[in-house]
């Protein structure tokens, strides 16, 4: 992407320390064939070893964010997934399909009439 000079449209991170302590403790966990969402044992651990104290919002918000990593990750990997900068900008997007749709059924009424 940056190979192309495209910046990518990131969310607003209104609390940079959460997605901090997210990567710290680890987005995900293993589990069976697969990864899941942190658990609150994990958060425990964490706070334990690092000495903070996680807020009942912080604990939820943290494991609101590994859901959302996981979901995302395991999306990613079907070729529909749209990508998640994409995500952001769906009005324009679907303004450029239904301007395109448009042409093409102008283009074969046009070529109808001949």
């Amino acid at each position: 992407m940056k190979a192309q000079g495209l910046e990518p449209v990131l969310p607003l991170n209104p609390l940079p320390y959460l997605s901090d302590w997210l990567f710290e403790i680890g987005p995900s966990a293993p589990a069976g064939m697969g990864d899941a969402a942190i658990d609150f044992r994990h958060m425990a651990a964490w706070t334990r070893i690092m000495g903070v104290d996680l807020t009942p919002w912080e604990a939820r918000t943290l494991r609101r964010l590994s859901r959302a990593y996981v979901n995302q990750r395991e999306d990613a990997r079907k070729p529909a997934c749209i990508e998640p900068r994409l995500k952001a900008d769906q009005v324009a997007a679907q303004k450029r399909v239904d301007d395109q749709f448009t042409a093409m059924v102008k283009a074969f009424a046009a070529r109808k009439k001949v």
